[in-house]
């Protein structure tokens, strides 16, 4: 009897334990995939500042200095004067308005959520901007001569170049409507990177300006998309998909302006980089082949890690390659807590989803074989 008691008495306790024990897992997990985001985040950073310089030098050459700054290559002239037309915030707002006039014609609560999340974001955004372009102080690239600059607190106007509103602005508007209306998400995200280059090619930006911009944006979009009282998964979130952005932009960057290193480290990197490239698409057949993909959730997102981790490896660029790992970590790690609720959403797969990876992998591989430093930024 006191054993039977004892066996009565120890079971709650030993269920609390069972129950308390994921959570406590999924938070270690969860924190553990914010701090390899924010990893990611500081190396891309670190990466990217060493390109300030010689493309606001390239974009200084290439302009002619008129009553006005003309650049004089047709195409990056175009992109200036349209990206800096889109990216202005009123225009911006007006999105948001239009989208609020035709939510309240045709009744679609879904249009007029996203409009007032629209201008919740942009609003955000405009008040982080603003504070951190005042505390930070940088100056413009046309105030600049060397990359030698120190941070402190300015209101003088010339030193609000980081980071850059535009940018900023464009992002968080894009990142609530690839939120709210996913298949038009990749036209958002790219009508904002066209914003932010433009930034760049008109001489009012560095590259860091612009990349910073992208992050404060993307989070004040993934705030303003979720309640309030998630801030801290969408914080979370925000920095996992702003990781994914400035080490992509890294190691585009990086692959277009140097060239392979043919050393043995560089050889290693190849090595290691084929090799996971061919074992993903190896668990990925398994993918393909399966007649129940959402049991097979785990071959795909393994798959989709070691080619992406391959592909930088193949950039030879220790920068991307740590970048480029830390952000696929963070996601696996993410994953890994968020698992069940996983597979009960991705019960079916898009072709057109996986077209787009084959794609872009193709696409990679042409610039990592044939278009290895192209750019003058040496």
């Amino acid at each position: 009897m006191t054993s039977f008691g004892h066996s009565e008495a120890s079971d709650p306790e030993q269920t609390s334990l069972r129950v308390s024990s994921p959570i406590s897992v999924k938070n270690v997990l969860s924190l553990t995939a914010f701090g390899c985001s924010i990893a990611a985040l500081v190396i891309s950073f670190l990466g990217l500042q060493r390109f300030d310089l010689p493309v606001t030098k390239y974009v200084r050459s290439v302009t002619v200095h008129l009553p006005w700054d003309q650049l004089t290559i047709p195409w990056m002239a175009f992109t200036s004067n349209a990206g800096d037309w889109i990216g202005q915030g009123w225009r911006l707002a007006s999105v948001s308005l239009l989208l609020l006039a035709v939510a309240w014609v045709f009744s679609r609560p879904a249009l007029k959520l996203a409009a007032i999340q629209t201008l919740i974001a942009h609003g955000i955004a405009a008040v982080l901007a603003n504070v951190l372009k005042h505390l930070i102080g940088r100056p413009r690239p046309k105030f600049v001569h060397s990359g030698d600059w120190q941070i402190a607190i300015s209101w003088i106007s010339g030193l609000d170049s980081f980071p850059s509103g535009h940018s900023t602005a464009s992002f968080a508007v894009a990142t609530v409507l690839a939120k709210r209306f996913p298949t038009w998400g990749p036209l958002c995200m790219g009508l904002a990177a066209f914003v932010a280059l433009s930034r760049v090619l008109r001489g009012s930006h560095f590259p860091t300006d612009v990349v910073g911009g992208a992050v404060v944006g993307i989070l004040s979009g993934s705030i303003a998309a979720a309640p309030l009282k998630e801030w801290r998964t969408s914080v979370q979130q925000g920095c996992r998909d702003a990781a994914i952005g400035s080490s992509l932009v890294l190691a585009v960057l990086w692959t277009l302006s140097y060239k392979m290193d043919d050393g043995f480290v560089g050889l290693l990197f190849i090595a290691v980089g084929v090799t996971a490239v061919i074992a993903g698409f190896w668990i990925r057949r398994n993918y393909w082949l399966s007649k129940d993909w959402s049991r097979e959730l785990w071959s795909s997102e393994t798959s989709l890690y070691l080619i992406t981790y391959g592909l930088a490896a193949m950039t030879t660029a220790p920068l991307v390659h740590v970048a480029v790992g830390l952000t696929c970590m963070a996601f696996c790690l993410d994953r890994m807590g968020q698992e069940q609720r996983c597979l009960g959403e991705l019960s079916s797969v898009s072709l057109m989803k996986e077209g787009a990876l084959l794609g872009s992998v193709a696409l990679a591989a042409l610039i990592l074989v044939g278009a290895r430093g192209v750019l003058p930024f040496q």
